[in-house]
């Protein structure tokens, strides 16, 4: 077993606990272009002005992956 433990487990979380996490994430147009191209997600709400300018919208969306994936970085140490 390892010296030293990184994050908690499971059973070591309470109910109702609130949890800030510090520094956070300023997500660029850019980085949410390049991980939607990286993952061959192509679906033009997420990369293209005009397609997304129609729809509800109004502008490209964030690709949800990427979401969970900044998520997840910034949970790495609870």
């Amino acid at each position: 077993m390892p010296d030293f433990q990184m994050g908690r487990w499971y059973e070591d979380f309470v109910v109702g606990e609130v949890i800030k996490h510090r520094p956070g994430r300023t997500i660029l147009e850019s980085d949410n272009t390049w991980f939607t191209l990286l993952t061959n997600n192509i679906h033009p709400i997420h990369f293209d002005r005009h397609y997304a300018s129609k729809t509800p919208f109004g502008r490209p969306l964030v690709n949800s992956a990427f979401t969970l994936a900044v998520v997840t970085g910034l949970t790495v140490l609870d």
